[in-house]
């Protein structure tokens, strides 16, 4: 239970984290979208190709962290009766 827990706490932690830097992504799209110069738009469009490739590494990470943990959880129940 209390794996089960941690479990959704991290996964609440995660999903707000992922919401507010989709909402910051979003942002910087619009900007560079609304931009009227040219070096602001690169400027921008270099920020959201960083943001993007964090969120992508972190999700990654995320990702092979949850697919390490679940090699570790037994498949069968213990019978402890033989």
């Amino acid at each position: 239970m209390n794996l089960l827990c941690k479990y959704a706490m991290c996964f609440i932690l995660t999903a707000s984290y992922l919401y507010a830097s989709d909402i910051k992504i979003d942002n910087l799209l619009e900007k560079a979208h609304q931009s009227k110069s040219e070096g602001e738009k690169k400027m921008l469009i270099e920020q959201l190709k960083s943001e993007l490739a964090q969120v992508n590494k972190q999700a990654r990470e995320e990702s092979d962290a949850i697919i390490e943990a679940k090699k570790k959880i037994p498949t069968k129940l213990f019978d402890g009766s033989k």
